[in-house]
Order: C-alpha cells, then sequence, then structure tokens
C-alpha cells in the first residue's frame, strides 16, 4: 500500500519515469484514489513552465528595489548576535 509520504517521496523519480513497472502501478493507484495528492501531482508538474513564464517578465525597478531592502531587512534579523 501507498501513502501520502511514499507518493511525494517518488514524485520525482515518478514525473522522470525512472520507477519500476510495479511500483509507478501502485503510486498510480494511489494518486486515483487520493485527491490531494493527485492535486500536489498537478501543481508539480505545472511548477517549471509556471516559472518559465514568470521570468519571461521583468519586474519594475521599483518594485525590485523594495523587494531587495526588504530581504536586506529581514535576512539581517537572521543573523545570530
Amino acid at each position: 500500500m501507498t501513502t501520502c509520504k511514499d507518493a511525494i517521496t517518488l514524485l520525482l523519480d515518478y514525473v522522470d519515469g525512472a520507477l519500476p513497472p510495479d511500483v509507478r502501478g501502485r503510486l498510480e493507484a494511489h494518486f486515483g484514489d487520493c485527491s490531494p495528492c493527485e492535486e500536489f501531482l498537478q501543481s508539480y508538474k505545472a511548477t517549471p513552465g509556471l516559472c518559465r513564464k514568470a521570468l519571461e517578465h521583468s519586474m519594475p525597478d521599483s518594485v525590485a528595489n523594495k523587494l531587495s531592502d526588504f530581504l536586506k531587512k529581514e535576512l539581517g534579523k537572521a543573523k545570530p548576535g
């Protein structure tokens, strides 16, 4: 029996087509019975395309500057001492 934890652990190999047929079959059966895992799989598969699409656009300088200032401030808080 494949659990949700198993499904997440095997996800990369599943998407890459690197699983043995019996493991792939059990995982696909799990996806068929578990809508949260199926939704996660679909999101996982969509991520590279969404990233490529996001990189097609440039961030306005004002937003980039605000983001940079925010990150510097927040990362400075995280430093010990």
